[in-house]
């Protein structure tokens, strides 16, 4: 049995909509409605919840950034996300949270979502066939285009997949305008497109650029990335200073020459 529910969507008629179908097959569950992301983590670190209903956009961004730290909390005991969306990072990343379950909106019945809910109220997982049979194929084109790309590549692409120039996209990365124009050169190639019009489509159908229904640039796991990047420069540096300490210990010694009387 359900106890307590939490659902985080943006749109707050669809949330009640969802509120309103969990109540019909849990009538005793008792369920918490939120929009934004972090009152959804105040909640959770507050609360212990049987179950997540989210969608992928948030009042104050972008959804995927927080759906890791939810999975893998153990103040949270499923997770169901509700989505239409397939592109490459969440794709991946429904690839790597196997106790993520994913009900598709727009293809699966109606009837089927109490399904999706009795499956996470026992502890197993429900994947919608639209996504089951994109999950079941890791070499799909998009996924296949992802894992080309380096960690550095997926971070600018998100900067530079919404049109800006290599200046301003400079100041956001922390990179001289000459590095960032490789790393656009590098991409394009890659991703096979000649202009910057195909990059920012490209960027959207990978995922690390959302147009969020406001109107708002959105750059899933931008943050997650740059955490990733800066952590792995700091252990090579760590290592690179370990190293240089244990050379200078190998030296060997050489006692100093008194000066002669």
């Amino acid at each position: 049995m359900l106890g307590q529910v939490l659902i985080i969507k943006w749109d707050g008629l669809y949330a009640r909509l969802l509120a309103d179908a969990v109540r019909t097959y849990y009538p005793t569950a008792r369920i918490v409605v939120e929009q934004s992301a972090l009152e959804a983590k105040h909640r959770i670190e507050s609360q212990h919840q049987d179950l997540v209903v989210t969608g992928l956009t948030y009042a104050d961004g972008d959804g995927l950034p927080w759906l890791p730290w939810m999975a893998e909390s153990t103040r949270v005991a499923s997770l169901l996300l509700v989505s239409l969306r397939r592109d490459a990072q969440t794709l991946g990343f429904l690839r790597s949270q196997r106790r993520v379950s994913v009900f598709d909106p727009a293809i699966d019945p109606p009837e089927r979502f109490a399904l999706a809910l009795a499956h996470a109220a026992q502890g197993r997982r429900y994947v919608s066939p639209s996504f089951s049979e994109l999950l079941l194929a890791p070499e799909a084109s998009q996924a296949d285009l992802f894992a080309r790309l380096t960690l550095t590549e997926r971070m600018v692409l998100s900067v530079i997949g919404d049109g800006c120039d290599d200046l301003t996209a400079g100041r956001q990365l922390g990179l001289e305008p000459s590095s960032v124009h490789s790393h656009r050169k590098n991409l394009m190639r890659k991703l096979g497109v000649q202009t910057r019009e195909a990059l920012f489509r490209r960027a959207l159908e990978l995922g690390v650029v959302r147009i969020l229904p406001d109107g708002r640039t959105s750059r899933p796991g931008f943050d997650v990335l740059k955490s990733q990047i800066e952590s792995k420069r700091r252990l090579l540096d760590d290592r690179r200073s370990r190293r240089d300490r244990e050379r200078v210990k190998a030296l060997p010694f050489v006692a100093p020459q008194r000066a002669s009387a």
